[in-house]
């Protein structure tokens, strides 16, 4: 789901209802501590008796264990606010409400991150003010995350004075109409949005401060890795960002050409590591250049490997990140020291804005990713990355190649990332560079290569669509599935 369909420009909301305390029971309150204390020891049990479950059983218990997690710190906020209310806090030692809530937590036994402790105790903080009657309700009826509510509320604050035709309550609930899924992430996107839309140039103001205290670190961890740690401004970290994806993807290698002789090196570059146990070689690592300096690496790991066969990219996604980081770093030093001419970025930036927002400067534009770039930086983008805007209200390339082309075009894959903005196989949350673009309707069937029958799909999610034949509806805002097997034209399961 893209961000343009998933975080849209609020309309006027309905507010809710005020929350009406249902009467309970006199003296239930003592009777219902009983039973969380009770719950709470059961959960200890649970890990000596999982194995005694069935599949479906392990499924039921993994979804009440999760809504468990996410509603005990609801409910947390919703105590702690209360204890704030009749000057427990206060009569404590505590020096504050978040310290409250982490002596608490340790005494349980099972100690929360501090991020988290902060989270409930600015939020049970909010709970207690008349204005936030909006975020007190949701968090009271469990609608909505502790996270998302102190994003909303932080939030509120910014957005509010750019629409005076609004109040508190209103952004609020504006913020609390988001598909959940979106989190505290998606609060944070439709502030930038809103602000880009109503308040162009505060934006632009607000990011400029925010370059001009950007800042890179380091430091050595206690296993003797370095840790990086970067603070961007939206712009820049949208361009970071794509280089690196765009370089991190998994690359199978051809097996490695051992030679007769134990070790020896045969395939041009790569070195054959001997094995300290068994002498035979297990590893092949070569470096390749190509143009303008980028510096590809690929490593294969087996024995025995037959030429011509490809072997897996066993990297893990943070390890691949990281060979991408340092390939853009290699291929820089050598522009910068003259060694190679440079041929352009490598970053390829897609951005959907409107036709006013480049010409006019009013308004933003918005990545796949879901960062929001005002119209400055996304002028300023186009100089230094490669750009693919996808100008809405304004000339474009034909998206429809009807049955004339099979594969899909690039026009086309950057109009269906735009509108899927990633797998849309109910959730999957894998994004544009691990997708592949599916034919609903499938080309032998007669479907053709257009916006209309195409859904963007990653790997796994595609051999099943294939394998069961599901089918999909293919509106202008997104993309939705039918789980049903066989629907798919010619499938060998198809329904009568």
């Amino acid at each position: 789901m893209s961000l343009d369909s998933a975080v849209p420009l609020p309309e006027c909301p309905e507010l809710p209802a005020e929350a009406v305390r249902v009467p309970v029971e006199p003296g239930r309150g003592p009777a219902v501590l009983d039973r969380v204390r009770e719950l709470a020891a059961l959960l200890d049990e649970v890990p000596e008796v999982v194995h005694q479950l069935g599949d479906g059983q392990v499924e039921s218990l993994t979804q009440v264990l999760l809504r468990l997690h996410g509603r005990s710190a609801q409910v947390a906020a919703v105590v702690t606010a209360d204890a704030v209310d009749r000057g427990t806090v206060a009569s404590s030692t505590a020096a504050n409400t978040t310290q409250w809530v982490c002596r608490h937590a340790e005494a349980s036994g099972v100690p929360i991150e501090p991020a988290e402790a902060k989270s409930i105790a600015v939020v049970a903080e909010a709970c207690r003010e008349r204005k936030n009657a909006v975020i007190t309700a949701a968090v009271r009826q469990g609608s909505c995350t502790v996270s998302t509510a102190r994003a909303a509320l932080a939030n509120a604050d910014k957005v509010a004075p750019v629409i005076p035709t609004a109040d508190r309550s209103e952004v609020l609930a504006w913020f609390l109409q988001l598909d959940p899924a979106l989190g505290a992430r998606g609060v944070q996107a439709l502030t930038r949005k809103i602000l880009a839309t109503y308040a162009t140039e505060a934006l632009s103001v607000q990011d400029a401060k925010l370059e001009q205290v950007e800042t890179l670190t380091w430091g050595t961890t206690a296993t003797g890795m370095t840790r990086l740690v970067a603070e961007l401004a939206p712009a820049n970290a949208a361009v970071l960002k794509a280089a690196i994806t765009a370089g991190s993807a998994p690359r199978p290698a051809a097996a490695p050409a051992w030679s007769d002789a134990r070790g020896a090196k045969t395939n041009g570059s790569d070195t054959a590591v001997e094995d300290p146990g068994t002498g035979d070689p297990t590893v092949a690592a070569g470096n390749s250049t190509g143009v303008g300096g980028s510096v590809g690496v690929g490593v294969g790991v087996g024995v025995g490997g037959s030429v011509g066969e490809t072997v897996r990219d066993e990297r893990t996604p943070g390890k691949r990140r990281a060979d991408a980081l340092m390939e853009l770093v290699a291929a820089g030093a050598k522009v910068a020291a003259g060694e190679v001419a440079p041929v352009g970025s490598a970053a390829t930036i897609l951005l959907t804005m409107d036709l006013t927002s480049l010409t006019d400067g009013i308004g933003g534009a918005t990545t796949p990713g879901g960062d929001v770039l005002d119209a400055g930086a996304t002028r300023r983008a186009a100089c230094d990355a490669d750009l693919i805007p996808a100008v809405l209200g304004g000339p474009s390339q034909p998206l429809d190649v009807g049955r004339r082309e099979r594969l899909v075009t690039k026009g086309l894959r950057a109009a269906v990332v735009i509108r899927d903005g990633g797998c849309t196989f109910p959730g999957c949350d894998r994004p544009p560079g691990f997708c592949e673009v599916h034919h609903v309707t499938p080309w032998w069937a007669g479907g053709t290569t257009s916006l209309t029958n195409s859904a963007m799909l990653c790997c796994r999610h595609h051999q099943d669509v294939h394998r069961h034949g599901f089918m999909a509806q293919v509106r202008p805002d997104g993309v939705t599935w039918d789980l049903t097997p066989g629907r798919m034209p010619g499938h060998a399961h198809a329904a009568a």
